[in-house]
C-alpha cells in the first residue's frame, strides 16, 4: 500500500466540508511525515482516528444550514436506528416461557404468571379437582422469577410504545419530504417508503397463507387429523417466506430509511420534531436494555431462592442467549443515546444561529 493511496482512502471517511477545507494541507503534512520515516499504514490510522473525532464532535464546521441540517438528520438516524435493530432481536432471543415444580407443569389463568392462579398439572396428566372445580394450586413463583416476568411486560410495553414514536416519527419524515422542493423528492420518498411496501409485502404473504391453509379436517380416533380442504405443504411453505420477507424487509427498511434521511431536505421544524423523536427512542431503548439486564439477572438468580423452598420456577426456550445479546445490546444504546446528543447539540446551533 503506497503513502498517496492510503492518505486518499484515509480522507475519504472526513466530511467533504472537511476534505475542501483542509485536504490540501493534510497531503503536504503527510508527505513531510512520510520522509520522516512515518509508514504508510500509521498515518492511514492516525487520519482515520481524526476522522472519528471529526465524525462525532463538529468543531470547525462552517455555520452553514445545509451542512448542519444534514448533520442533523444523520445524527437522528444513529439514535433511532439501533433499536430497529436490536430491539426486535430482544423479543426474539427470549422464546417462549414455561412453568415448572416439583408436581409437575404449572398453568395459569392470565396474561402474566404475576398475580394470576398458577394451577398444577402433573406429568401423568391426571389430577384431582378440588372443592372448587379447579386444578389444585402449584407454589408461588420465586421472588426472582417474578421479577423477570415482570421485565417481561416491561419490555412487550416499552416495544410497543417505542414502534408507536417511531411510527409517528417516520410519518413526519415522509410528510417533509413530500413537501420539499428538492430535485430528489420522488427518489428519497420511495426509500423513505421501504418500511410501507415491506409491511404490504408481509400482509400480502399472510393473507395468502391463509388462503391456502386448511380449515376442515376429519377426525379418527388413534389417527392423524386429515385436512379437506387447502393445501398444508403450500401453508408451511408461505410460512418459511413470511419468515423470510418478514426478516429482509425488516433490515433492508433500516438502510432505506438511512438513506432517506442522509438525503431528506426537509424544514426545520420537521428536524426539531425529528430531534424529540430521537431523545425519545433512546430513552425509551435505554428503558428497554434496563429491563432486559433486569429480566436475565432474575432468571439467574430464582435458581438459588428456589434451591431454598418449594417454589414454581419460569424458564424461557432461549435464555441461553442472555449474555451475547445485552452485550450487543449495550453497544446499540450507548450508539443511540451518542445519536440523541449530538441531534440536540446540532438543533441547538441551528435554531441560535442559524434560522
Amino acid at each position: 500500500m503506497t503513502r498517496a493511496f492510503a492518505v486518499e482512502a484515509a480522507l475519504r471517511c472526513y466530511p467533504t466540508w472537511w476534505q475542501v477545507r483542509y485536504g490540501d494541507e493534510v497531503r503536504s503534512v503527510a508527505d513531510d511525515l512520510g520522509t520522516e520515516g512515518r509508514t504508510a499504514k500509521r498515518l492511514a490510522f492516525d487520519l482515520v482516528r481524526g476522522a472519528i473525532r471529526v465524525r462525532t464532535g463538529p468543531q470547525g464546521m462552517p455555520k452553514v444550514y445545509r451542512l448542519w441540517a444534514k448533520r442533523t438528520r444523520l445524527s437522528i438516524a444513529v439514535a433511532t436506528l439501533p433499536w430497529m435493530l436490536g430491539a426486535p432481536f430482544v423479543v426474539m432471543a427470549m422464546g417462549s416461557s414455561s412453568l415448572h415444580s416439583l408436581g409437575g407443569k404449572v398453568i395459569y389463568d392470565g396474561f402474566t404468571p404475576v398475580g394470576s392462579r398458577l394451577q398444577l398439572l402433573p406429568t401423568s396428566g391426571h389430577y384431582p379437582l378440588n372443592h372448587s372445580g379447579f386444578p389444585p394450586l402449584a407454589p408461588p413463583l420465586t421472588v426472582a422469577g417474578s421479577i423477570a416476568a415482570c421485565a417481561v411486560l416491561g419490555i412487550a410495553v416499552l416495544f410497543f410504545v417505542t414502534l408507536i414514536v417511531l411510527a409517528i416519527g417516520w410519518s413526519r419524515l415522509t410528510t417533509g419530504i413530500r413537501h420539499s422542493s428538492s430535485s430528489q423528492r420522488r427518489n428519497v420518498m420511495l426509500l423513505a417508503w421501504a418500511p410501507g411496501f415491506a409491511l404490504l409485502a408481509d400482509i400480502g404473504v399472510f393473507v395468502t397463507q391463509t388462503l391456502v391453509r386448511p380449515s376442515v379436517y376429519r377426525l379418527s380416533t388413534g389417527a392423524p387429523a386429515v385436512p379437506l380442504n387447502g393445501n398444508p405443504a403450500a401453508a408451511h411453505a408461505l410460512g418459511v417466506v413470511l419468515a423470510i420477507v418478514a426478516i429482509v424487509g425488516w433490515l433492508v427498511s433500516i438502510l432505506c430509511v438511512a438513506a432517506a434521511a442522509k438525503q431528506a431536505e426537509i424544514a426545520p421544524s420537521d428536524l426539531r420534531f425529528g430531534r424529540t423523536v430521537s431523545t425519545t427512542v433512546a430513552a425509551l431503548f435505554a428503558l428497554l436494555v434496563a429491563a432486559y439486564t433486569m429480566w436475565g439477572i432474575g432468571l439467574i438468580m430464582q435458581a438459588r431462592q428456589a434451591a431454598r423452598g418449594t417454589f414454581t420456577t419460569i424458564t424461557y426456550s432461549s435464555q441461553g442467549l442472555w449474555l451475547p445479546m445485552i452485550l450487543l445490546l449495550f453497544v446499540l444504546v450507548a450508539l443511540s443515546a451518542l445519536g440523541a446528543r449530538a441531534a440536540v447539540r446540532s438543533w441547538k446551533v441551528i435554531s441560535l444561529e442559524l434560522i
